[in-house]
């Protein structure tokens, strides 16, 4: 997988980069960009180091550190922190987290691969106070009013994408998104669910199990874990993947979430959650901003048959 950055946004990222790998003693060694969505995901040599930048992704890190622990008590399959290394590494704005590198398999998992793990994960009967509740909605409010704060030249290039992508003013973009934001609280906030609440992965689509382990923990919390099946399904319906291997998940892991009355509310949310995790994180990524476009067309069109793509 790649991710094609502009020279700009490439010499920035480097600097964060150069900077954790010498705090970690990871100087030596080709770095290798995996991906980069809201992370930029390294690989280099048998470590993986995902790096970030900012107040909120700090406050991540070292929520996600400590959850290794809780994850590891209840033996729950996961990809291994590298313990050898003082966690998160920190230096000034820039965050990272290294972990033991777990070769990619040549296919895209299989969804019936996540079943086992995933049901480890939500057999966890505590809820650790350090994890934060599920509130989804508050966190596309959050990344919506961050625009606001972009520096003059990220600002005007969002703005000149909305414009061009989008076919709408950015103002006019983000208040759409709010007022979905507001339509979807009170409703998220009265349902009820059929599973337990309890810890969740948060982000539980096939790209995050690597031989049958559990990777990216950023979005750890406490919450319904119907939350926990809504990729696989949305999978299917939005990026058009076959239906039959999330049915095989169903049935190993025992729920059949498309089934349920709770599949539509948690959609939205899904959605919501898609067109506005990297608004504030487009500049220097020129294909990550143009699918973005595509999704934020057809999601404020009501396209719901419309198909999208991954980023890469």
């Amino acid at each position: 997988m790649s991710t094609t950055l502009t020279a700009e946004a490439a010499d920035e990222i480097q600097r964060g980069l150069d900077a954790v790998r010498q705090q970690a003693g990871l100087a030596s060694g080709e770095a290798h960009l995996m991906r980069y969505t809201i992370n930029a995901v390294y690989r280099i040599g048998d470590r993986v180091l995902r790096l970030s930048h900012g107040e909120v992704a700090r406050e991540r890190a070292q929520r996600v550190v400590r959850a290794m622990a809780l994850l590891t008590k209840h033996e729950v399959p996961t990809v291994e922190l590298d313990t050898s290394v003082e966690q998160p590494v920190v230096v000034d704005e820039w965050v990272a987290t290294i972990w033991h590198y777990i070769p990619h398999p040549t296919r895209r998992p299989d969804p019936v691969e996540l079943a086992e793990p995933l049901a480890r994960l939500h057999a966890i009967a505590e809820t650790p106070s350090f994890l934060p509740r599920w509130s989804p909605v508050a966190t596309a409010r959050r990344r919506l009013a961050g625009l606001a704060s972009l520096p003059a030249d990220e600002l005007l290039f969002t703005q000149q994408w909305a414009s061009r992508e989008v076919e709408l003013s950015l103002d006019d973009l983000v208040a759409r998104l709010q007022a979905r934001c507001e339509n979807l609280e009170p409703r998220v906030a009265a349902a009820t669910w059929e599973l337990p609440i309890g810890v969740v992965h948060g982000d539980a689509h096939v790209g995050n199990v690597l031989a049958g382990r559990l990777c990216d923990f950023d979005s750890l919390a406490i919450g319904p874990r119907e939350w926990d099946l809504v990729p696989l399904v949305h999978s299917a319906i939005r990026f058009g993947d076959p239906s039959e291997p999330y049915e095989r998940f169903a049935a190993a892991y025992g729920f059949d979430l498309a089934t349920s009355p709770s599949w539509p509310l948690l959609r939205e949310v899904r959605e919501l959650q898609l067109v506005t995790s990297v608004m504030d994180k487009l500049p220097g990524r020129p294909e990550v901003a143009q699918t973005l476009g595509h999704r934020l067309r057809t999601y404020l069109a009501g396209d719901n048959s419309a198909v999208w793509q991954r980023y890469r």
